[in-house]
């Protein structure tokens, strides 16, 4: 199926509360433990020292998850979306313990606009994260370059996205279950989405075309699409 790319913020409100009232904690979860098995394998450990980065945070699902996983490192959540990242403001607000995300703050600015001297970090990245990020990125060398930018020789990348259909038939086949699960709005968000992700190819042979061959690129079942390593 050829690829048709998607706006690449959510910026209207009813998007985002459809999205920010859907429940994703179990892929959300899964990608949590799939990051803290490569820490351990790796023999990396997270404390005060470290700074962890949700790239596409969106409301703030993954961020919060990262901060209660992970208490004594530094989080930052980014988005583009305004939208977004209100609604990311919002949810710390009114959590049920706020204390458990003192560590997690929020900025909004386009990943395209992020230069090496944007952000005056005080701490280097260990942790670079996306979910659900890279489809909404109409160029892949934009994500890429992003993520250079950000990354030094410490920074482990974690990016996990959506995989792009065989054809037109399997993708109408996945909206038809999504819309059992949420509203139509979501539903047609997450077909919009099917069709601008990219394939384990495209991702393969960008990481092997542009020197950034210490990513690792693996198919995670049969919908996902996970890139990870140094860069």
């Amino acid at each position: 199926m050829e690829r048709i790319p998607e706006p690449e913020l959510m910026e209207r409100k009813e998007q985002v509360i459809a999205y920010d009232e859907a429940d994703f904690s179990k892929g959300e979860v899964n990608l949590i433990n799939q990051i803290d098995h490569y820490l351990l394998k790796k023999n990396i450990s997270l404390s005060e020292k470290d700074l962890i980065v949700d790239l596409g945070c969106g409301p703030g699902n993954m961020s919060e998850k990262l901060a209660i996983k992970w208490p004594d490192t530094e989080v930052v959540g980014i988005d583009g979306s305004k939208e977004m990242i209100l609604r990311a403001e919002y949810n710390k607000k009114i959590s049920t313990n706020p204390k458990n995300l003192k560590n997690l703050r929020y900025i909004c600015t386009d990943i395209k606009d992020i230069k090496s001297n944007n952000f005056l970090f005080k701490k280097k990245i260990t942790l670079l994260v996306s979910n659900s990020l890279i489809h909404h990125i109409t160029r892949l060398e934009d994500f890429f370059n992003t993520i250079r930018i950000l990354s030094s020789n410490i920074t482990v990348n974690f990016h996990k996205d959506l995989k792009r259909p065989l054809d037109e038939k399997s993708a109408l086949r996945i909206k038809a279950q999504c819309s059992t699960k949420y509203n139509e709005i979501l539903t047609n968000d997450y077909y919009a989405s099917l069709r601008a992700s990219y394939t384990f190819k495209e991702l393969k042979n960008f990481t092997l075309e542009n020197d950034l061959s210490s990513l690792d690129v693996f198919e995670d079942g049969d919908q996902y699409l996970v890139v990870y390593g140094n860069v």
